[in-house]
């Protein structure tokens, strides 16, 4: 498969995954959302795994597991509750966190800043205050910052079934608060009523790692994370058509400045 169907597919996939999340988790609870999603992501890891020839448990991932499932969690919520065109674009404010742990100053990356921050406000004017939903996905990309530097230090393992491992022990920790809060008949009832949105979500998100493990083989992985920055604008524009989300080009607008922030940032790094 040439890199540029791998570069269209993980941007197509990727998109898909949050407009998918919208579908499947409006009006519903985001737990359940979160345990249909991540789990159907996680037999579909496994079994590309078992396809492969790679099933085997990676202890490694379980508690890196907690982190994750908290920033998916987060992630879920954002995007089931928010206009798609909205929370989608803030889901690459981790590579700004990421920045801000270790920054290394210089025109680039201020300038990469500076987009990101305009098309921010476009998004989120001063004086109308920042939504529940878009303080999740901020609150989620600070989770998944957190859960890239413990990857970041696991050595030595296969990238599918480490993520398969990673993805199974999400639910597990998952397992927790849906068993606590009661929220089995909502898992049950949302496999019911959403059997297209569900598969789709469990798809695209299990699928979505398959391309960047892909894309890794071929391409440093800024380069990978840059790609995947732009899944933001897609999704905002099949947000705004899709279902209808109103103020398409402001949206569509911002959401590519702040992508072209985030892509110059992630360079600025690459090159510090």
């Amino acid at each position: 498969m040439g890199l540029w169907v791998l570069i269209g597919l993980r941007l197509g996939i990727l998109s898909t995954e949050r407009v998918a999340f919208h579908g499947l988790g409006r009006g519903q609870n985001a737990l359940a959302v979160t345990a249909v999603a991540y789990g159907g992501a996680a037999l579909f890891l496994w079994a590309a795994c078992l396809f492969l020839g790679q099933f085997r448990w990676q202890g490694e991932a379980f508690w890196p597991g907690a982190i994750y499932a908290v920033s998916f969690f987060l992630y879920t919520a954002s995007l089931s509750e928010g206009p798609v065109s909205l929370v989608s674009a803030f889901a690459n404010a981790t590579a700004v966190i990421l920045f801000l742990v270790a920054p290394v100053f210089d025109g680039l990356a201020l300038a990469g800043i500076v987009l990101f921050g305009v098309g921010a406000a476009m998004l989120v004017p001063w004086g109308e205050g920042v939504s529940r939903a878009v303080w999740w996905m901020l609150l989620s990309d600070a989770a998944l910052a957190l859960g890239r530097i413990l990857d970041s230090g696991v050595h030595g393992v296969a990238s599918l079934p480490y993520a398969a491992s990673l993805f199974s022990s999400v639910v597990l920790w998952l397992l927790v608060p849906v068993t606590a809060y009661g929220r089995w008949g909502d898992v049950r009832d949302l496999i019911r009523s959403r059997p297209g949105w569900g598969t789709l979500a469990a798809g695209a998100n299990g699928f979505s790692y398959l391309t960047v493990f892909e894309l890794l083989r071929l391409m440093p992985a800024t380069l990978v994370e840059a790609v995947s920055a732009w899944a933001g604008v897609l999704a905002a524009a099949v947000g705004a058509v899709w279902f209808r989300e109103g103020g398409g080009i402001k949206k569509l607008s911002a959401s590519a400045l702040m992508t072209f922030g985030t892509v110059i940032l992630l360079f600025s790094q690459r090159s510090a």
